[in-house]
């Protein structure tokens, strides 16, 4: 049986966990590539303890950011998916 320590060392995964530094070497499987449409409506992803969204661009990329602005915290799943990225909806940046 696991002491109380070992298992929050096993089980905690958010950043800066030892756990989470481990997952986060891997690929790790979240959405299927059919449910992104470029210029598409962003998906909220939430993600070995964060929240994160996932787009496609104006290109067909791929894309999976943090959920907020880094500049005022708005949430970008508001925002506009265009010209290859997601303008946020406060700053317009």
């Amino acid at each position: 049986m696991l002491k109380a320590e070992q298992n929050e060392r096993l089980t905690r995964v958010g950043p800066g966990t030892a756990m989470g530094g481990f997952m986060r070497r891997f690929w790790v499987p979240f959405l299927a590539a059919a449910e992104l449409e470029p210029d598409g409506a962003p998906q909220r992803v939430s993600l070995l303890g964060e929240r994160l969204l996932a787009f496609r661009d104006t290109d067909g990329r791929a894309g999976l950011i943090d959920e907020f602005c880094p500049h005022r915290r708005a949430s970008l799943f508001f925002g506009r998916n265009e010209e290859c990225g997601i303008r946020c909806v406060y700053h317009g940046w």
